[in-house]
């Protein structure tokens, strides 16, 4: 499906190509017989394909209507010959142009908190990210509905794209809010925690910056500081934290081995090394005498599916893993890849507001087999498969292009999971360290798998006793 939909865009493209030739040759002839379009290049493409005001149709893609393309053009043209000042930087009016189209789907009917435009340098910092190195602070960031009265006045009443000015109506509040920050990095260390609200970062307040404008102020050079001003549920004055940037190292697997033969495993973010280090730190837990496991998702803010689903088969065994419904399609399996296994001791799934996408893959998939205890609090809710598409200049475009379900069909968008043991933490504006004298949800997890470990032969893990 994707493969033919791929053929017939290239296919387009060549005859647009082609047709953009033709155009050259015949430009000074044609645009003299194409009243009312500025410049003739919309209506000269319409023209030499000989279609009206609807592009051809072919098998697989829908009709495009090229009426919106030739105001655009008419409205560029206008700015590159009839604007006062001289027009410096071409490719900035377009970039802004996609952000103010983009910014729509944030509204309703499409509601859409993950489509976004990555200009060439943020395409840059996406890439390292998943490779596993990136500068920065350490923390992922994302959009979050607000309920009711907005909470602040830097949370703004519908959104307004900060590069072009248009206003988007909407009823629903939107603010940027840290996902989860990265274990042992300096979002961590400076005290940063899942769910706070990002009112300013510096001196500049959020409301009107998109997401990619905020990621790209919080990244910078290692050595040199951020100031973000957050406010938090549990206090009433916003927090100032200043954090110094550093190169962000990412080690998304760490595993040890806890007294009476526990283990214990965390996964901070799905990256193409991830599948590797979680293989090899079963095999290593498994001949250390494991009894019982902790799978430790909070703060995983997600990563990429390809690794999810190879991660995942190594806890759920064959079958699918995941369900992908795209647009028009019916949903489709992923199932266990390589060398699936089934996890075969009691194991507890830590999760939080932090955990997201991805995570959320894997805890829904261990939680739907019945193959663990999912304890902690409600997971963030991400159920939206965002393909980044790369484009021509070195830009992207991070599109949001399907919906995943778990092996049940649940759909957490906007729901997330909910554990079967709720354990919340303690209220603290400091980090609490996994495991740790502070850590409740840890110790709740170990409680459950002691008790597992005693009880009858026979007696089901994957639920309390």
């Amino acid at each position: 499906m994707r493969l033919r939909y791929q053929l017939t865009v290239a296919a387009l493209v060549i005859v647009l190509m082609f047709s953009s030739f033709l155009a050259g040759r015949q430009f000074q002839s044609l645009s003299d017989s194409l009243p009312g379009v500025a410049g003739g290049a919309a209506g000269l493409l319409t023209t030499i394909l000989g279609v009206g005001d609807r592009a051809f149709a072919s098998p697989g893609i829908e009709d495009v209507s090229v009426k919106p393309l030739q105001t655009f053009q008419e409205v560029f043209s206008h700015l590159r010959s009839q604007y006062v000042f001289p027009i410096q930087d071409e490719r900035a009016l377009t970039y802004s142009a996609i952000r103010g189209m983009l910014a729509v789907l944030q509204s309703e009917p499409y509601e859409d908190r993950y489509t976004r435009f990555l200009p060439p340098q943020e395409y840059r910092s996406f890439l390292e990210e998943n490779e596993g190195h990136f500068g920065g602070i350490g923390a992922e960031i994302g959009l979050r509905e607000v309920d009711g009265p907005a909470p602040s006045p830097d949370i703004p009443e519908g959104l307004t794209c900060p590069s072009c000015g248009a206003e988007v109506s909407t009823p629903k509040r939107y603010q940027i809010v840290i996902v989860a920050p990265l274990p042992d990095t300096p979002a961590e260390r400076a005290g940063i925690l899942p769910g706070d609200r990002i009112l300013k970062i510096d001196d500049t307040p959020t409301a009107s910056l998109s997401l990619s404008e905020a990621v790209s102020r919080i990244k910078g050079r290692a050595g040199t500081t951020v100031v973000l001003t957050v406010g938090r549920d549990d206090v009433e004055e916003p927090i100032r934290i200043e954090i110094t940037r550093a190169v962000i190292q990412v080690r998304s697997v760490d595993h040890r081995m806890l007294p009476d033969s526990l283990a214990y495993l965390r996964i901070t973010t799905f990256n193409e090394t991830t599948p590797e280090l979680v293989r090899q730190a079963l095999a290593e837990l498994r001949s250390g005498g494991m009894r019982a496991l902790i799978l430790d998702l909070r703060n995983d803010s997600g990563g990429g599916l390809d690794s999810c689903i190879e991660v995942a088969s190594q806890f759920v065994g064959e079958g699918p893993i995941v369900y992908i419904e795209e647009r028009g399609e019916t949903r489709q399996p992923r199932n266990a890849i390589g060398q699936p296994s089934r996890i075969d001791v009691p194991l507890a799934v830590l999760v939080n507001v932090g955990t997201a996408s991805a995570a959320e893959i894997l805890a829904g998939a261990i939680q739907d087999n019945g193959l663990g205890t999912l304890v902690g609090e409600k997971t963030f809710g991400k159920g939206i498969v965002l393909t980044v598409l790369p484009l021509r200049d070195g830009s992207a475009l991070a599109l949001s292009t399907a919906r995943y379900l778990t092996p049940n069909l649940r759909d957490i968008e906007r729901r997330g999971i909910e554990p079967e043991m709720v354990v919340e933490q303690p209220a603290s504006s400091e980090y609490i360290p996994p495991l740790s004298e502070n850590d409740e949800q840890g110790a709740a997890a170990l409680r459950f798998l002691r008790e597992q470990l005693r009880a009858p032969t026979g007696t089901p893990t994957g639920a309390p006793t």
